[in-house]
């Protein structure tokens, strides 16, 4: 069941990364008494219709709806482009490139990539999906090259045509001025910046870049189960949930997984836009044209629920979803025992159990990539 030809074009910019770049600062949401009236403020538009392309949202900039065949088509943002357009357009000329922090501070986690101001949510649910099923990938296909005139250099590994890529990068992030904030992608913890580094690596390597600022502009939008293959070179497998029952879907997640997390990285995306009168993405708390890590799965109260993760490492559904401690079990890529690894589903991180029923009704399709079977 290959569904590659469909899967083109998935991005959406994080609106809360967005509205920092625009206000020039740092937001703390959690201290914020009404993230959605700073959000619609800020992008200069209600709230109800940011999440989902016909309405124009400058979430999607650079992509189109194309309403006929409800696809996403890649477009220039318009030079008379205002608001929010218009900034994404000037961002490069208040960019400055430093190195922020340290590649690694505990190893990888799959909360520590963010997205950012940039509609690559296909890349960033891809990693964190590997940083999460396999995360020795990203300690042993990354690693340090030497010092180039003071510079630390890594050297990130893709794939392309099954073999693997050499990409070489400093440390050196682009950040906005004044205050050297993020604009792209940032790690959950502090100081960390492993995600900020695979993401210029993967600017550099997409647009054929040779120096050592790329423009991330170009990797807007693209294919979520394309991104694991360029992250692993491990075999692609995609799946239209038009096609499956939602409980076909929920035995399709449990098969690749062990005590209840996927062993091999997994994602998922949602329509372009919704695809009928019963789909309202801003009412469920999801967003069109969107990527998601697959984490695993969980059986409560007689119903299936697939485990999620945002990229945006909040803004978590709200329809059929269950308030859960779900329990999974982690094995250090270092080595060493494992142990039952609680994640609490009322924790805003973007994590969150959604009924199987209502991934099949809000979701196109999910995808894998798995170890070839040796002939």
């Amino acid at each position: 069941m290959n569904e590659e030809s469909n899967v083109k074009n998935i991005g959406v910019i994080n609106p809360f990364a967005l509205t920092e770049m625009l206000m020039k600062k740092r937001v703390n949401w959690k201290r914020v008494t009404s993230p959605q009236n700073l959000l619609e403020k800020t992008l200069g538009m209600p709230y109800e219709q940011l999440f989902d392309p016909k309405f124009d949202s400058p979430l999607y900039a650079g992509l189109k709806l194309d309403a006929k065949n409800m696809l996403m088509e890649k477009i220039e943002i318009a030079v008379s482009a205002k608001g929010a357009h218009r900034a994404l357009i000037d961002v490069e000329a208040t960019t400055v490139w430093v190195d922020p922090g340290d590649f690694f501070e505990e190893g990888t986690e799959v909360t520590d990539p963010i997205q950012g101001a940039l509609g690559d949510c296909y890349f960033i649910a891809a990693w964190a999906s590997v940083a999460w099923a396999r995360p020795y990938v990203i300690a042993q296909r990354t690693r340090a090259t030497g010092v180039n005139q003071q510079d630390f250099v890594e050297m990130v590994e893709f794939y392309k045509n099954n073999k693997a890529v050499k990409v070489e990068v400093t440390e050196k992030m682009p950040l906005q001025s004044p205050g050297n904030y993020y604009i792209y992608a940032r790690s959950g913890d502090t100081g960390e910046i492993w995600p900020c580094v695979y993401e210029k690596a993967y600017a550099k390597w997409r647009t054929k870049h040779t120096g050592d600022t790329p423009d991330y502009k170009p990797i807007a939008g693209g294919d979520p189960v394309g991104a694991l293959y360029e992250l692993t070179g491990l075999k692609k497998t995609y799946y239209a949930n038009k096609n499956m029952s939602a409980n076909a879907i929920w035995q399709k997640v449990r098969a690749n997984s062990i005590s209840k997390k996927t062993f091999n990285p997994m994602v998922a995306w949602t329509y372009s836009s919704s695809p009928g009168p019963g789909i309202n993405y801003d009412s469920a708390h999801l967003v069109a044209n969107h990527a998601y890590s697959i984490l695993g799965w969980d059986y409560f109260n007689n119903n299936e629920y697939i485990i999620l993760r945002n990229p945006w490492g909040t803004h978590e559904a709200t329809l059929n979803v269950a308030n859960i401690t779900w329990t999974a079990w982690d094995q250090p890529y270092y080595g060493g025992p494992g142990w039952w690894r609680p994640i609490h589903m009322a924790t805003k991180d973007g994590i969150f159990a959604l009924r199987s029923d209502t991934f099949k009704s809000y979701f196109a399709g999910f995808g894998l990539v798995t170890t070839p079977e040796a002939p």
